[in-house]
Formats: C-alpha cells, sequence, structure tokens
C-alpha cells in the first residue's frame, strides 16, 4: 500500500493535462520522471533519486518552468520522507505549494502540492493540519480533476486510520473503491476494506466482501493477484479453514517472490497459519525469515508479533525456557513501540500549542496596525470597537486556549495510562519465574505444565488488552483470574479467590478499560494479607445495572492499618485509578465512582469493601450486505 500511495503523489506530480494550459512542462522533463525518478522512489531508494533529481536542477532553472519546478520540489520532498527527515520534508512540500500558489492559473499543481503537504504532516502526525490539507484536496478535486479523487480517499483514509475514527475510514475505503477505475487501485482499497472488517471484528463480512472480488474477471495484475490470494488466504486462516486459506497464501507468496515483493507481513501471516495446523518447524522457520525481514525496519508493533508468535510456537512444544524469553523480547519491543507513540503524541501536542500562540501574536499585531492607522478624528469611536473586539476576541482565545488545555491533558493522561496499562511488575515476574523453576526441579509436571500455561496467558492478555483503550469484559476477567491464580501459588495457597458474574449473559460485548479490577486486588494480597494468620478471602461480584456495571472487590485482610511504604503505594494505586475513573465519565458521559471502606471502621468486621460503578460500552456487529 505504501508503494501505491507513493506512485499517487508522483503521478499527481507529473498531471499536468488541463483545458487551460499555463506554461505546459516538457515531455521529455515528465518522462524522465517516469521512467528514471519513480522506479527508485518505489523501491525506496532515496540516495539514487536524489542523485539524479540534482543532476536536472540546473536545467530546470535554466528552464524557468514553474510546472517542471513544483515537479521537482515535491519529488524530492517524497525523498525526505523516505529517508525519515521530516523538517526537510516539509521545507521541500511548502516550497512546491508556495510556488502553485504563485504561478498556477489550472490549480492542479495547487492540489497536487495540497496533497504532497497532507502526506507530510501525516507522517510527522500534526493530523488536523494535514486533514485540513486532505479535505481541501479533496473538494478542489471534485472541480478539476475526478480520476484523482481515489489519491486523495486513500490519504484521508490513512489519515483517519491514524486518528481511530472507524466511520470516516469506511466512509472513504468504499468511495475509492467505488471512484477506482484502474484494477491495481481497486485492489489496495479492497484489501483495506478486508483489514477494516478485521479490525471492527467482523471477519465474515470480510470474507464475503474478499470471496466476490476474487470473481471479478477483471483483476489480472500479478501484483495485486498475490495481494489478493494472501489476503484471502489469512482471512480463511483466521476463520478456521486453514487448509483452504493456506492454498491462496501459498500461491499469492509464488507470486509475489516472482516480482520480487515478499515482505515479513507475508510470511508472519502464513506461520500463523502452519502454527494452526500443528506444523510447528516450519512455523518456526517462517517467523525467523519474518525477522530478518523486518530487522532492517523500525516497526516494533510487528516485531512484538513475531516474538509473541514464536513464544506461542515454543509453548505449544513445550519448550517453556525459550517460549519465556520469546515472550521478553515481545514486550521489550513493545515498550519500544509505546514509547514511540509516546513520543510522537508528544511532539504532535507540543506543535499544536506553538500554532496557537502564533495566531495570538499575529491577531494582536493586527490590531495594533488597526490602531495606528485610526485618523484622530475617528479615534474615541474606534478605540470602543476596538475595545469590544479585543475583549470578546479575549473571550474567544481564552475559552479556545481552555479548550486545548482540556484535550492536551486528557491526551497526556491517556498516553500515561497507556504505557502504565503496558507495564507488568518486574518483581511478579520474576517471583513468577522462580516459582516455576521450584515446580519443575519437583518434577511436579503437571503442576508446572498449569503454572506456565497460567503466566504464559496473563502475558498475552495483558499485551494485548494494554494496546485497547477498551476491552471485552471477558478478556479482563480471565486475565485477572490468571493472575490471581499465579499470585495464589506463589503466596503457597495463603489465600482464597472468588469471581461471581450476574445477570451478564454476553461478556464479550461488555467493554471496558483494561487493569481497573487487578490494582484492587493486587492491594488486597500485597499489604491486606501480610503478616495475618487468618487463611485471605478475596470475593469479587459483578452487576449490570442500566449503562454501569457494579462491581464489589471485598478481602478480610488488615484494612488501613498498614506501614508508610505500603500506605503510599496503596495511595498512589487509588489516585491513578481515581484519575481514569474520571476520564472515563467524560468519555462514556455517564457517572463512574469508586468507594474504598475500612470495613473494621463500620461493621467491625476485617477488611477493606471497594465499590465501583464503572460505566461499559457495547460491541455492536453490523450484518454485510453485499451490494
Amino acid at each position: 500500500m505504501y508503494r501505491i500511495f507513493l506512485l499517487a503523489i508522483i503521478c499527481m506530480a507529473c498531471n499536468t493535462n488541463g483545458k487551460k494550459k499555463q506554461q505546459p512542462a516538457s515531455g521529455h522533463f515528465m518522462a524522465f520522471l517516469k521512467n528514471n525518478i519513480n522506479p527508485l522512489l518505489q523501491n525506496r531508494e532515496a540516495k539514487a533519486a536524489k542523485r539524479k533529481l540534482d543532476s536536472i536542477l540546473p536545467l530546470i532553472e535554466q528552464r524557468d518552468n514553474y510546472v517542471e519546478m513544483c515537479s521537482w520540489l515535491r519529488c524530492m520532498a517524497v525523498v525526505y520522507q523516505i529517508e525519515s527527515k521530516p523538517a526537510l520534508a516539509r521545507q521541500y512540500a511548502n516550497k512546491a505549494l508556495k510556488l502553485a500558489i504563485e504561478k498556477d492559473t489550472t490549480e492542479r499543481q495547487i492540489l497536487a502540492g495540497k496533497i504532497q503537504k497532507a502526506a507530510v504532516l501525516t507522517d510527522i502526525r500534526l493530523l488536523d493540519s494535514a486533514l485540513g490539507y486532505a479535505r481541501e484536496a479533496y473538494s478542489m478535486a471534485e472541480r478539476i480533476d475526478t480520476p484523482g479523487l481515489p489519491f486523495i480517499c486513500l490519504k484521508l483514509y490513512d489519515i483517519y486510520e491514524k486518528i481511530g475514527d472507524l466511520e470516516m475510514q469506511k466512509k472513504y475505503l468504499f468511495e475509492g473503491f467505488k471512484r477506482s477505475t484502474s484494477p491495481k487501485h481497486k485492489t489496495v482499497f479492497a484489501a483495506n476494506i478486508a483489514a477494516w472488517y478485521e479490525r471492527v471484528d467482523q471477519i465474515d463480512s470480510a470474507l464475503i466482501f474478499f470471496q466476490a472480488l476474487m470473481k471479478d474477471s477483471s483483476f489480472s495484475n500479478p501484483y495485486y493477484d498475490a495481494v489478493r490470494y494472501e489476503t484471502l488466504g489469512t482471512l480463511l486462516s483466521k476463520k478456521g479453514n486453514c487448509k483452504e486459506g493456506l492454498g491462496y497464501q501459498l500461491k499469492g507468496m509464488q507470486i509475489s517472490r516472482g516480482l520480487g515483493e515478499v515482505n515479513a507481513e507475508s510470511y508472519f501471516n502464513i506461520a500463523a497459519t502452519y502454527r494452526k495446523l500443528g506444523q510447528y518447524k516450519k512455523d518456526e522457520n517462517l517467523l525467523d525469515t519474518a525477522l530478518s525481514y523486518v530487522s532492517h525496519e523500525k516497526n516494533w508493533a510487528l516485531t512484538s508479533k513475531i516474538w509473541r508468535a514464536k513464544a506461542d510456537n515454543w509453548a505449544l512444544q513445550k519448550k517453556y525456557s525459550l517460549a519465556n524469553a520469546a515472550m521478553a523480547s515481545a514486550f521489550r519491543y513493545f515498550k519500544r513501540e509505546v514509547d514511540s507513540s509516546a513520543i510522537g503524541r508528544a511532539r504532535e501536542l507540543e506543535a499544536k500549542y506553538s500554532l496557537l500562540e502564533k495566531d495570538n501574536e499575529i491577531i494582536s499585531l493586527a490590531l495594533s496596525n488597526q490602531e495606528s492607522e485610526m485618523t484622530r478624528e475617528r479615534q474615541m469611536r474606534a478605540i470602543i470597537r476596538i475595545s469590544s473586539g479585543v475583549a470578546i476576541l479575549g473571550i474567544f482565545v481564552f475559552w479556545m486556549w481552555r479548550r486545548k488545555q482540556l484535550k492536551m491533558n486528557i491526551r497526556e493522561e491517556s498516553l500515561r495510562q497507556q504505557l502504565l496499562r503496558g507495564q507488568i511488575d518486574s518483581h511478579f515476574l520474576y517471583n513468577s519465574v522462580f516459582e516455576l523453576q521450584k515446580l519443575i526441579r519437583k518434577g511436579t509436571t503437571e503442576v508446572s505444565v498449569e503454572f506456565a500455561e497460567r503466566l504464559v496467558q496473563l502475558f498475552r492478555l495483558s499485551l494485548e488488552n494494554a494496546r485497547q483503550p477498551f476491552v471485552p469484559l471477558k478478556n479482563e476477567l480471565d486475565a485477572l483470574a490468571s493472575y490471581l491464580m499465579l499470585q495464589q501459588s506463589l503466596f503457597a495457597n495463603q489465600f482464597e479467590y472468588r469471581i461471581e458474574v450476574e445477570g451478564i449473559a454476553d461478556q464479550e460485548i461488555i467493554l471496558i478499560p483494561p487493569m481497573l479490577l487487578q490494582p484492587f486486588t493486587e492491594n488486597a494480597i500485597m499489604h491486606g494479607f501480610t503478616g495475618q494468620q487468618e487463611k485471605g478471602q478475596i470475593n469479587i461480584s459483578i452487576q449490570k445495572n442500566h449503562k454501569a456495571l457494579h462491581c464489589i472487590i471485598e478481602d478480610n485482610g488488615r484494612g488501613f492499618q498498614v506501614a508508610g511504604n505500603q500506605s503510599q503505594k496503596r495511595s498512589l494505586s487509588t489516585i491513578i485509578n481515581k484519575e481514569r475513573l474520571e476520564i472515563l465519565s467524560r468519555q462514556t458521559r455517564t457517572l463512574a465512582q469508586l468507594k474504598i471502606i475500612d470495613k473494621k471502621a463500620t461493621t467491625g468486621e476485617a477488611g477493606v469493601r471497594v465499590e465501583l460503578i464503572l460505566p461499559y460500552q457495547t460491541k455492536h456487529k453490523t450484518p454485510f450486505v453485499p451490494r
């Protein structure tokens, strides 16, 4: 998909046809871009492309042709995008758009410049600004270049995918698919539509759509045949039709090899199918190949997925030491992905805040200039008008600033929570591995296997849940049960636990924030039962009440009579969860509440009672209706 979008940018750069041609570009120049520059950019050979572009710059300057110069500047912007130099890419995109605005009367160069600017801003995650340029390009294309609309739909989908707006992603995917006249472009949209259905957990709809697409005989390009075969095979495998899916995947891989287009994602998907079929050696070899392909890229998310798959492979082969090492690698790359995302979002917030300050300075300067130009005769009237305008503007700017501050605080808190959710306590991990070693040395094979399976399940659920703001209630309870069972083993059965869920028929469609219940059970185990002679008891009950879950977590521990450090840790955990519940209230527009009661002070019983009113979301599954 990256190459197709890159090709779209170059095509827009070279598109100078129109009813009102102004200063037409040389046919030799456009042929040079098409035959010599485009292939290098599509293959990400940035240095070679830059050398050739530099070699033709003197000729372009001599000819003084703005169309050729705009095209050259946009090509240079793509070069720096490939080299991950966003400042230089933005500089060249700005120059191309500025020149087009000054000289172009056909608006085609302006259109291409806006698309390029949107692409560069998307790379540096200034998504609001990128969306503005892409929407302007969309409106222009409707007037002057409707064949170019599929490219813009693809760019708008890319922006909304990074924003996380599923409805707008669907809108532009289907619109781009409908407007595309080229088989290869239709295939790109179709592959992304299938991925969108997967993202919203509608695999059946994705299969129906793609199987209908496979019957269209107009699709004959080998590269896109490979994409379609691999995608359909992956969908069938995820649905459970592994043998049929593997046939399509291998057929697609064979075509890709012939074209020199194999990639890590393809090897990863085929490996997953072999693993489901129980062919672990082939799975392992393919995952190693996928790692070799992804090693030169900084795709931490895919690297983490590959290591998790290797951990699953070795766990299924009962090679638990290798599985634990692979899971540790997966977690390490997952942390890199989270850190990288956090840095990107922090830069986005900083850039937006800087733009707001510059806007305020411009407004103040404009008012000052207006004041100095007024005549003495109209000064009093002008001062009154300016004062009123400044007051209204000040109120508006203050309101906008407060709104930006609120959004920034919510995003920063969201990032902090994402990092907190993604972390697994190092002491707990160390104790778990140590306990597993003890069980293995004792020769208790069944107990050791059960303990290792629970530990792997907890790792998998924790990593999966940490990447989502909301997860199914069933996943959260499965992770909680695994955690409590492991802690029960680590503390030599010094406590018992019970989890009761009433009045909730389908726990898959109830969505709650991850890692909200576990900290309260951890407090009971680590602080409430320490030094206690009586056997501990943790009771967890969950009921559905209108638009919220009523959760009660109760223990018979020592209550709040805890030493300083432990009290501070428990207090910090409570503060973080209260902040998360406040944000949840704003997100769901339903009040979330937290009550922590020392039973000794109220009923005379030992222990702590935690009551949570937890708003939830629901996952709707809409059936696919073929067109």
